[in-house]
């Protein structure tokens, strides 16, 4: 049977990033970005239905990927029908779509009003369509297919994509399990132990499920049943083992389901422990406000990434490398490591500084130590970039730096109660932290933002070598980083501008030296003038 050819893989893979790259864009920007409640405009049922819609759309293509890589039979019936590179047609009806459902959003960032209700559901509504007749047009020919082909796909793929679909809906129905007194007395019991093994004077309700030390309680109810988080990891697992099956003895590797799902309960425990903690010693409000929110989805990032890395490290769950096969780079010896693992640890330190701290951005220099380990830890990969220096591209970079400047909105109230807490350091200290955040502003951030949307996405959503694609792919990666800062129209525009830098031959390189140019003239005017906020 016909299998997928390697030319085949790689187009899938660069669509698949796009795709990623779309839906991170429309959840980030509609959930940070997005002054609009919805609630008090439509039916709760359709709320409900638009606040899940990234997640539903990454479990149904996540189960229908599996369901068809899984089944050698299914596979090649896909495979006969796979394009070999997406048609242009497809990947422009894509653009189209995600450009239609990121509209409302882009039009309350340039003008500041929000669309007319209508006017904003017909967006949505044409851009996921479009979106995903594209998504369909630029993987598959059914002219291709064998006769019968669809006809057998039909059942597993449609029974398989509507159950991702649902999947969101099915951790909130499971949620009533945590009322099963088995599941609940086992959790209370064990947050209960786990407090009086860290010396805390705990009074605990078990009737009421209650929990205090001195003045400080919590009430382990439904919403802390931890039931999603058993959900997303049985997810991210299954799709994990579905991603690398052709590397791993599935026979073993199905142990890491199992083993996700106590551990999730096992931090489950340690999140209640920890909040009890954190509000008894440390500061209530920041217990509740702070760390209730945030811990579930860090936990869940660290345990879906301590899967992911054991897996890859441990012997017993990989398959021998055909004797042909050319051996991998060691992890941190991978490019592609590189270019992620500092982002993602800087964006995951950005996530965990408001679980810990009222003022974030105290903080800083944690945060910063935490990516120069990473970047020190994948120092060889780095090595091997262009780093000539190119006047062109420290021109460029002033310039955006300059324009940045100008546009720059007025300080808000974190901006001013950032202000207040910095002055009230100590002179040593905040110098100290003042110098840190300069240098790691200038410095750091160009190095890391840079390696991440230049040297992997641009890259990867370039579909193809002419100029056409490699555009594309600068827009892609440019709107992606308009969308991770405050301001979209700047931040899309020096994506631009850095995206133009990478296609020289300088590559990332010079991309990494016009941001750090930008960066730099920001710095300065945020320590001459004392503005933080411009940083």
């Amino acid at each position: 049977m016909a299998e997928i050819s390697r030319q085949g893989a790689t187009g899938q893979g660069a669509l698949a990033a796009l795709v990623a790259a779309g839906l991170a864009a429309i959840s980030l920007g509609y959930g940070f970005g997005y002054d609009f409640v919805c609630r008090a405009s439509l039916p709760g049922w359709l709320c409900q239905g638009l606040s899940m819609a990234v997640p539903r759309a990454l479990c149904a293509a996540a189960l229908a990927a599996m369901a068809a890589g899984l089944n050698r039979t299914r596979r090649a019936e896909l495979a006969q029908m796979l394009r070999p590179c997406p048609p242009a047609a497809a990947l422009a009806a894509l653009a189209a779509g995600f450009l239609l459902i990121l509209l409302p959003l882009a039009v309350l960032q340039l003008s500041g009003r929000l669309l007319p209700l209508p006017g904003m559901l017909a967006a949505w509504a044409a851009g996921a369509a479009l979106a995903a007749a594209g998504i369909a047009a630029a993987l598959f020919d059914p002219r291709a297919a064998r006769p019968g082909a669809l006809r057998r796909l039909g059942p597993a793929m449609l029974l398989a994509t509507g159950f991702g679909a649902v999947l969101p809906d099915l951790a909130l129905a499971l949620q009533p399990l945590w009322k099963v007194s088995a599941v609940t007395d086992a959790t209370f019991a064990s947050a209960v132990a786990l407090l009086h093994l860290l010396g805390q004077a705990v009074s605990a309700d078990p009737a009421a499920k209650a929990i205090m030390i001195d003045g400080f309680g919590v009430r382990v109810g439904p919403q802390c049943s931890g039931v999603e988080g058993f959900a997303l990891v049985s997810v991210f697992t299954l799709f994990y083992l579905g991603l690398f099956r052709s590397q791993l003895r599935l026979g073993r590797a199905w142990l890491l389901l199992p083993a996700a799902l106590v551990l999730s309960w096992g931090l489950n425990v340690a999140r209640i422990a920890a909040l009890m903690l954190l509000g008894r010693h440390v500061s209530p409000e920041l217990a509740v406000n702070g760390f209730h929110s945030q811990a579930g989805w860090l936990a869940f990032l660290a345990l879906a990434l301590g899967i992911a890395l054991a897996a890859h490290r441990i012997g017993w769950f990989q398959q021998e490398a055909a004797p042909a096969a050319a051996p991998r780079p060691a992890f941190f010896e991978d490019a592609a490591v590189a270019m992620i693992l500092p982002f993602a640890v800087f964006m995951a330190t950005a996530s965990l500084m408001p679980a810990i701290a009222r003022q974030p951005e105290l903080l800083y220099p944690l945060r910063a130590g935490l990516t120069a380990w990473a970047l020190w830890l994948c120092r060889r990969p780095l090595a091997r970039l262009c780093w000539r220096a190119d006047p062109l591209a420290l021109a460029a970079g002033l310039a955006v730096g300059l324009l940045w400047i100008a546009t720059a909105p007025a300080a808000g109230p974190e901006d001013l109660a950032l202000r207040t807490a910095l002055g009230a350091l100590p002179g040593p200290v905040l110098l100290g932290w003042a110098m840190l955040r300069l240098a790691g502003t200038a410095l750091l951030v160009p190095l890391v933002e840079e390696l991440f949307f230049r040297g992997y996405l641009q890259q990867r959503l370039a579909l193809g070598a002419g100029p056409l694609w490699r555009w594309g792919g600068v827009a892609a990666a440019a709107l992606a980083f308009g969308l991770l800062h405050d301001r979209l129209a700047a931040g899309a525009l020096a994506g631009l501008a850095f995206g133009a830098i990478a296609l020289r031959r300088s590559g990332t390189g010079g991309a990494i030296q016009a941001h750090a140019a930008a960066n730099a003239a920001i710095a300065a005017a945020a320590a001459l003038s004392g503005d933080w906020h411009l940083i």
